[in-house]
């Protein structure tokens, strides 16, 4: 199917909207939407389905936690404040990690962006990218590192005190931020030790608010303070995330999918519990969810293709998604 010029120029202006919009809310941690719409020169409206398309996007696999958060019901009740307010987009002031290929590609799609019609703002934001971009890929033979004004001093402090919290088998008290929740909560650990899964740091440990072993990523970790109590739990050495972020102890929520032929990605890019043929050529598998927020995002990637066979109550909160983000396009 080819997209039609106006098509392919809304999606430009939309990147480029979001790709402003983006760091100015970040910076500022909220604005009112009237304020964000007048100063992108948008109508509120499109703005608002400008954020539901953020909703979607984030981290590559689409876990927990990897997706940006919006307060879209800030936005859309009638009660609601109408102030943008994002959150789990704060790895995207860490630096960027690119192959000389990864860095050559996004450099030629930012000059594609550069010259189509973007707004003067956007254009700024492009022209950083691409001067950041073009210095750290000039001559390079291996992984091009982008900086991005990131604080990775004060992130290799916080990793460095955490694993003397290993070694000396100290409690640390941290505060951490819950993207799901929209929380900084503040909880004492019994670390066990820090593990990367897909790039990401974690600390793996016992957390006593919860009663149980828990995955903390760092970069949610507010501040981490060591303190002089020892653990009070039998050291034991870190999980292995060989497998996954999902031990299969934890207490996750098992839900049936009927994927069509154009869906059986899923049981290759996402670990399942059980994968059953069907006669049709379609599948019928078993996922572990730790959050259905995570499974409502990934259904309506799939959509059409898949469908939830259990438990029902998941059928009726995906359709009456589906339904909203079809509204989008009225």
């Amino acid at each position: 199917m080819k997209t039609s010029p106006a098509a392919s120029s809304g999606a430009k202006e939309q990147v480029a909207r979001l790709l402003t919009l983006v760091p100015f809310l970040h910076a500022r941690g909220g604005v009112r939407l009237d304020e964000a719409a007048a100063a992108l020169g948008v109508p509120e409206k499109q703005l608002v389905k400008d954020l539901r398309v953020l909703f979607m996007c984030g981290l590559p696999e689409g876990l927990p936690d990897d997706l940006i958060d919006v307060d879209l019901e800030a936005l859309t009740e009638q009660d609601g404040d109408r102030v943008i307010r994002i959150s789990n987009a704060d790895y995207l002031s860490r630096p960027l990690r690119l192959s000389t290929n990864e860095a050559t590609a996004l450099i030629v799609a930012l000059r594609a962006l550069r010259g189509g019609a973007i707004t003067e703002e956007a254009s700024e934001v492009v022209d950083r990218a691409l001067a950041k971009l073009e210095q750290a890929a000039a001559g390079a033979t291996v992984p091009v590192e982008v900086p991005i004004a990131p604080d990775e001093r004060a992130y290799a402090a916080r990793k460095a005190l955490l694993q003397r919290a290993v070694s000396e088998h100290r409690q640390v008290e941290l505060a951490y931020f819950v993207p799901a929740r929209d929380e900084e909560s503040t909880r004492t650990v019994d670390p066990r030790g820090v593990v990367a899964h897909q790039g990401v740091d974690y600390l793996d440990a016992y957390c006593h608010s919860a009663e149980a072993p828990r995955l903390f990523r760092l970069d949610r970790i507010r501040e981490a303070t060591l303190l002089d109590t020892p653990i009070a739990t039998e050291p034991t050495t870190p999980r292995s995330l060989a497998e996954g972020l999902f031990a299969a102890g934890e207490d996750l929520l098992t839900v049936t999918l009927h994927l069509q032929p154009q869906a059986r990605w899923v049981t290759e890019y996402y670990p399942v519990e059980d994968v059953r043929q069907q006669q049709d050529g379609s599948l019928e598998v078993d996922l572990r969810v730790a959050d259905r927020r995570w499974l409502r995002r990934l259904l309506l990637r799939l959509a059409p293709y898949a469908t939830v066979v259990a438990p029902v109550e998941l059928a009726a909160d995906l359709r009456d998604a589906a339904e909203a983000t079809l509204a989008l396009y009225a």
